[in-house]
């Protein structure tokens, strides 16, 4: 398990298809460590479309994210992937 906390910076497009196991959807986004000189990026990947509406996340909502480091192989290349498992949102001060 590892985990990440800061702010998200950036949304992707829904992405949507059908597999063997039936319809997917996964969106990637990202986290950048705040506070920091030389701050930490995160590039995260929700899969499943009742997890994206869980999350409901938002370009500069504040999260602790907790993720599995994973990666998938194909044709002798390596492709990663940083799935979350839990997503807290900071609250936000008025």
């Amino acid at each position: 398990m590892s985990q990440c906390k800061g702010k998200v910076i950036a949304i992707g497009e829904t992405r949507t298809g059908e597999s063997q196991r039936g319809k997917w959807a996964s969106q990637q986004w990202v986290v950048e460590e705040q506070g920091q000189q030389y701050p930490e990026h995160w590039v995260l990947e929700t899969f499943g479309e009742e997890n994206i509406n869980k999350y409901d996340l938002h370009v500069g909502d504040m999260v602790d994210v907790k993720y599995n480091a994973r990666y998938t192989e194909k044709n002798g290349s390596y492709y990663p992937s940083n799935r979350p498992w839990e997503v807290v949102k900071e609250q936000q001060q008025a």
